[in-house]
């Protein structure tokens, strides 16, 4: 068995395969959908992200932890996701006035959404409060004196968290400090903060937000982070008689492991359901030093969207690059892939641990042996993909990829259509998805050049007779 079918028969738990030697993801044909839509184009399986979802709650219903799922829209606000990550019962995480509208027209109600994030200016929080939000993570002063106003105006509390920063060190990236993480009351700080709250009407502090980490981490992490989090607690119950029964645990839940590293497909499924249930236990652990009710919340972006989700993309070009020696002799050579999607499309955050895999959609048949660079578009020497097999700059395609060839990345349906760029004035990509029902459906367009242009304020734009010179839009 040669290596590409060894490759993709562990792809069969993302229902991946190969049908008439193309890749296929719940049993659609993803080079048919690249001609149908056109690429760069991401893909998300609605199945999937709702495996996804369901084997969270099976991990925590399994250890008796108490805990509800909220998706933090900066995962992805796309409002057709938000509505099939609806449909699963869980709640939303917001950070802007933005994104709270955005789950509000999704069909959330206010009762299953939370707002954080850094900024909450008193126009947001208003709108929060009046829609009814499960509750408001606050770290400033300042806002709890808008919130004392508004929730006393309304003749109803203001149900608060407040953010604190449990200053952790994160593995694969620099420690945090105090003056590092912009966001939190120092854990020193807290009693006297909140202090301070209450003496403000209006105001209820229902628990504690403690952001884990915005990368991915381990559940030592979680562990600490937790015991910090149910000290202060207590020491809140204690001292000021504030009775929290919500512990908010932000950041992201250790992800799947690389199942493509595993033997069978059995076993990743073993080792992927040990994360969940790895975390799960953690907090079990975590309520049995703690002798009063509480509920955690959690906000998992990509452990619930990433590998529900992949990047089509068009090879354009195929290059090869000597490397010399002092004396001027080849020692190496370098084979680059330029496609249609770059950093414009699928950043890459500076410090975050990956190994993404990238593979042959039309050539899915053949071993994945050669080499490549793979560069995007942009006239910048600086975009192309360096996360590559075992942390090299280098993917393993098929050593006969050609230009008009379709590549797809896997797991990556997290962070990516907030964060496009219009770089070099190339259009964002296209979005699809694929139901349960089979259905495909296109749930973001390509950019055109009328968005492009559209927040452009330029002499003649909204002239009813272009000039010869002019664009018509």
């Amino acid at each position: 068995m040669g290596i590409a079918m060894v490759l993709f028969d562990k792809l069969a738990r993302r229902n991946m395969l190969i049908r008439n030697g193309r890749l296929t993801m719940d049993d659609v044909d993803l080079e048919a959908l690249a001609d149908r839509f056109g690429t760069p184009l991401y893909v998300y399986s609605e199945s999937h992200l709702w495996r996804n979802v369901r084997q969270l709650h099976d991990a925590f219903h399994y250890e008796h932890v108490p805990a509800d799922l909220f998706f933090p829209l900066r995962a992805s606000s796309n409002l057709a996701l938000l509505q099939a990550i609806g449909r699963t019962g869980i709640g939303v995480e917001v950070g802007s006035m933005g994104e709270l509208k955005k789950a509000l027209t999704a069909g959330f109600s206010g009762e299953r959404i939370l707002l954080a994030g850094a900024d909450r200016p008193p126009e947001l929080l208003s709108y929060a409060l009046e829609r009814g939000v499960r509750a408001i993570s606050t770290d400033s002063l300042s806002e709890i004196e808008t919130l004392s106003t508004l929730g006393t105006h309304m003749a109803r509390p203001a149900d608060i968290l407040l953010e604190v920063d449990p200053v952790l060190s994160f593995p694969n990236h620099r420690p945090p400090t105090p003056y590092y993480l912009k966001s939190g009351i120092d854990r020193h700080d807290l009693l006297s903060f909140a202090e301070q709250t209450l003496t403000y009407p209006g105001i209820r502090i229902r628990g504690l937000h403690v952001q884990v980490g915005t990368y991915r981490w381990k559940p030592e992490t979680l562990r600490q982070a937790g015991e910090i989090a149910l000290e202060l607690l207590e020491q809140l119950r204690t001292r000021l008689g504030v009775d929290g029964d919500i512990l908010f645990l932000g950041g992201e839940l250790p992800l799947p492991v690389q199942e493509l590293d595993l033997p069978s497909s059995d076993e990743a499924a073993a080792a992927e359901l040990d994360q969940d249930l790895l975390a799960a236990r953690t907090l079990a652990g975590l309520l049995t030093q703690y002798d009063r009710p509480l509920r955690f919340v959690l906000s998992p972006g990509e452990r619930l969207i990433a590998n529900a989700g992949l990047l089509l993309t068009t090879v354009r070009q195929v290059k090869s690059k000597s490397i010399r020696d002092e004396e001027g002799n080849v020692t190496d050579i370098v084979r680059w892939l330029i496609v249609d999607a770059g950093l414009n499309i699928l950043p890459q955050w500076p410090g975050e641990p990956s190994d993404r895999v990238a593979l042959s959609v039309t050539r899915a048949e053949r071993t994945h042996d050669v080499p490549f660079k793979i560069g995007g578009p942009l006239y910048d020497h600086r975009d192309y993909f360096r996360d590559g097999t075992q942390g090299s700059e280098y993917y393993l395609l098929p050593g006969n990829t050609r230009p008009g060839d379709r590549l797809a990345f896997l797991d990556t349906g997290a962070y990516v259509l907030e964060y496009m760029s219009e770089a070099n004035s190339f259009p964002r990509a296209g979005a699809a998805m694929i139901r349960t029902s089979g259905q495909v459906q296109l749930i973001r367009h390509h950019d055109t050049f009328r968005q492009l242009v559209d927040c452009d304020v330029f002499p003649g734009k909204y002239r009813k007779e272009p000039r010869p010179h002019q664009v018509d839009l």
